[in-house]
C-alpha cells in the first residue's frame, strides 16, 4: 500500500469510527469503503469484518463495540503502514 493509500484508509477509518460511536448509520458503508481501500492488506481484513457486523445486527450494541474495536484496530494497521512508508 502507497502512503497516499494508507491515508485514504486512514481517513475513512477515522470517519467510520465516529459513526459508529454516534451509532450513524453511514458506518456500515464507510467500513466497506475503508476495506475495499486497503485491499491487500491485514487492515483489509479487519475493516471488512467489522462492516460484516454492522450489516448483520447494528442495534447490538456488543455488536456495534465489536466493530468499533476491529475498525480501530484497521486504523492502527493503516497508521503503521504510513509511518513505515515515511521513514
Amino acid at each position: 500500500m502507497t502512503t497516499p493509500d494508507a491515508l485514504r484508509v486512514i481517513a475513512l477509518a477515522a470517519q467510520a469510527e465516529m459513526a459508529l460511536v454516534r451509532r450513524d448509520d453511514v458506518a456500515g458503508p464507510l467500513l466497506a469503503q475503508a476495506a475495499r481501500a486497503a485491499e491487500g492488506t491485514s487492515a483489509a481484513q479487519v475493516l471488512d469484518e467489522a462492516a460484516t457486523l454492522v450489516r448483520l445486527a447494528p442495534e447490538r450494541e456488543a455488536v456495534r463495540q465489536a466493530a468499533l474495536s476491529l475498525c480501530r484496530m484497521g486504523l492502527h494497521e493503516a497508521e503503521a503502514v504510513a509511518l513505515a512508508a515515511g521513514t
